[in-house]
């Protein structure tokens, strides 16, 4: 799934929605900030006890790591479009969410190393291995829930603030590296690099979920 389609998914979503948001006071918009990074939502209250949300946030964030004795410096770019169902069950205030997150976040990976370095269970050159980089694939669309507290439409006033706390389920992420050394194309030395990615994706089978956790001040129409 790529962001055009993304985008048209969005879009064909709130077209649909619009039509319920045509009395004044059911449609708001919100600045984010939180671990889906720095972005904003549109909200739609479909039903008195029911919003639409669709959002989008982003982050950059460089970071360092270890894995199978190697060093690597991740980079990452995140990038996600959440659309949520929020329920309020009891009053105004706290809600329940549902939905998913279309994830288009981008993490590349580059080993840091200098004289030797173990790839596969075998030691290498610098200049047999070279270049040693790679990244992180996610499933484009994660299910989420969580809860939160917080209503655009439960009051009066035009101004406010939501609270989220949930997760979104990412799966383990695929991992993928290259070299560019002079046994860049040996067939050994592309079997330990197999084994060597392969061992970085099992570290990272744990990784299954994604915290969130935000701010949100809205301003209701």
């Amino acid at each position: 799934m790529n962001r055009r389609i993304i985008v048209a998914a969005l879009t064909t979503v709130l077209l649909a929605a619009l039509p319920l948001s045509a009395d004044p006071g059911r449609l708001a918009i919100a600045g984010r900030a939180g671990t889906l990074g720095l972005g904003g939502d549109v909200m739609i209250n479909i039903l008195p006890d029911l919003n639409l949300r669709l959002g989008v946030g982003a982050l950059d964030l460089d970071y360092d790591d270890e894995f199978s004795d190697v060093d690597y410096d991740f980079e990452l770019d995140l990038l996600t479009f959440p659309v949520t169902l929020d329920w309020y069950p009891f009053d105004d205030k706290f809600y329940v969410s549902a939905g998913v997150v279309f994830n288009e976040t981008d993490v590349t990976l580059d080993a840091s190393y200098s004289g030797t370095v173990d790839i596969g269970g075998t030691t290498y050159t610098a200049a047999e291995v070279g270049v040693l980089s790679g990244g992180l694939g996610f499933e484009n669309v994660a299910p989420y829930i969580g809860i939160g507290w917080g209503n655009a439409f439960g009051r009066s006033r035009r101004w406010g603030f939501l609270a989220d706390l949930g997760v979104a389920f990412t799966g383990s992420p695929d991992v993928a590296l290259s070299a560019t050394g002079t046994l860049a194309a040996d067939p050994t030395f592309r079997a330990n690099l197999e084994r060597e990615r392969a061992d970085i994706e099992e570290d990272l089978e744990d990784f299954k979920i994604y915290p969130v956790l935000s701010m949100n001040l809205y301003f209701r129409f």
